[in-house]
């Protein structure tokens, strides 16, 4: 195919940063356009019914919504330089590591951009207003930028980022981007010398939040100026021609990370996969499911606190699964073994979902 692709999105967007990584990576031919109000109102709108990006155009005028499924489906247009290794143990941890990019990532993302006005309030301004009414006055961008701020920084104290919760999600921050920085000392990406998806899901959060922004950028350059370096090779990596480790191994800074990620992210992923069963208890196939299903609990470091419990995360979960259920039994029990090691001996992938959902026309629903 040698048609262009559009991919509809922002700067200073998360989930359009890890597209656009990817893309690139890969050489699938696109040209990008910023969404606009006017691309929101002529194209996005109408095409998706929902006011979210990035949305990928493909050459035969379908529309591609939600950064998952846009690489699913590049994957099996462009099987070249596959993303998703096939060994059991990496195949899982990339799926694993995009999952904890896209999800709990946003805690230092919107943390840091939120959260250090002084630093970072005029950038963000002018990016969201640049991005909102491309060439139009500075002024008027300025004020519209505003307006936008307005709207994004109140998710802040909903997702969990509370003055109780702050001093948890830096220490982790500033954990992680240590772990990565020593793993990128000695290899370019998680899981070998050339990108999984693993990479992708963190490149969104570390580019767009954590990099681009002036205070964390300032942070990330000064701790982990490796990581800085990933970020700089995820954006310019359509000449790589790498391959994942031998014999399906996991670099032991990643399993450390692994520990983090099924202490606390994993329980918050469960019980938000049960807010909504209870939810669904009394609803049919093909209804639409609300993006957020109240408040629930949530355990980062020492500190417990309340953050919005998300629909969609079960979605990413059942994706895993899927891959999962799709081994060997074999591959199955060898995987849940060394899963078990991260998850005080229990396997994490030994679910079942009570009421799965599923992407209808651009919106979650009850299968």
């Amino acid at each position: 195919m040698t048609e262009h692709y559009t991919l509809y999105g922002s700067p200073a967007s998360l989930y359009t940063g890890k597209v656009r990584a990817y893309l690139n990576y890969k050489g699938i031919p696109y040209q990008e356009e910023i969404s606009s109000m006017k691309v929101y109102k002529k194209i996005i709108l109408p095409q998706t019914g929902v006011g979210m990006i990035p949305v990928v155009k493909t050459p035969e005028n379908e529309y591609w919504q939600d950064s998952s499924l846009i690489l699913d489906y590049c994957e099996q247009r462009f099987p070249a330089k596959a993303i998703l290794p096939q060994s059991p143990k990496q195949k899982m941890v990339a799926l694993l590591f995009e999952l904890y990019g896209d999800e709990w990532l946003r805690l230092p993302a919107m943390h840091y951009r939120w959260n250090f006005p002084d630093d970072n309030l005029e950038f963000i301004k002018g990016e969201f207003g640049s991005s909102v009414a491309p060439g139009w006055p500075k002024f008027i961008q300025r004020w519209l930028g505003k307006k936008v701020v307005e709207k994004f920084s109140g998710y802040v104290a909903p997702l969990g980022i509370t003055e109780k919760s702050i001093p948890e999600i830096e220490a982790w921050y500033e954990e992680f981007l240590g772990q990565l920085n020593e793993l990128f000392s000695q290899q370019d990406f998680l899981l070998g010398s050339c990108p999984s998806l693993g990479d992708f899901g963190l490149m969104g959060p570390l580019y767009a939040h954590l990099y681009r922004d002036p205070y964390p950028g300032k942070l990330m350059r000064t701790k982990a100026p490796k990581v800085a370096e990933w970020v700089e090779r995820m954006n310019q990596s359509a000449t790589v021609e790498g391959e994942f480790l031998a014999n399906d191994e996991i670099p032991e800074i990643l399993e450390r990370i692994l520990n983090r990620l099924f202490k606390e992210f994993w329980p918050s992923l469960l019980r938000s996969s049960q807010n909504l069963g209870k939810w669904a208890a009394d609803k049919t196939p093909g209804e639409a499911v609300p993006r957020m299903l109240g408040m629930q609990d949530f355990t980062i470091g020492d500190v417990n606190e309340q953050q919005m419990s998300l629909s969609y995360g079960q979605w990413m979960l059942q994706r895993i699964l899927q891959h999962y259920q799709s081994m060997s039994d074999t591959e199955q029990h060898q995987l849940g073994a060394y899963l078990a090691n991260f998850n005080e001996g229990q396997n994490p992938l030994d679910l079942t979902i009570s009421k799965p959902v599923a992407f209808n026309n651009y919106r979650l629903v009850l299968a």
